[in-house]
């Protein structure tokens, strides 16, 4: 493969399957559906990605609605820590990392 170009393996943009920011999950859904697609790139007016909807991520929002989000929709995580002062450094790695909340 170290002879095989890139362009000859991915797909042209030309061909692709995309949403523009701002789409709905109901739209969303809809284009996976009917374009038979696995992935869908969501992309800006200029044409640069920024999120990459799945099939998969589409259908565990449906199976479970009442999961914890934050104000961008992204899942909410929590670490449990214990009282040892060594947790301390742990305490600072989760925060650091972006955890939502410590236990």
């Amino acid at each position: 493969r170290r002879n095989v170009l890139v362009s000859q393996i991915m797909t042209k943009f030309s061909d692709l399957v995309c949403a523009y920011e701002g789409v709905n999950l109901q739209d969303a859904n809809r284009i996976l559906k009917e374009s038979k697609k696995g992935k869908l790139p969501v992309i800006t007016q200029d044409k640069r990605l920024v999120s990459l909807m799945s099939r998969a991520d589409l259908q565990k929002n449906a199976d479970y609605p009442h999961a914890t989000k934050d104000g961008s929709k992204h899942l909410m995580v929590a670490a449990a820590v214990g009282t040892r002062p060594a947790d301390r450094d742990r305490v600072r790695a989760l925060v650091q990392a972006g955890v939502d909340a410590v236990i």
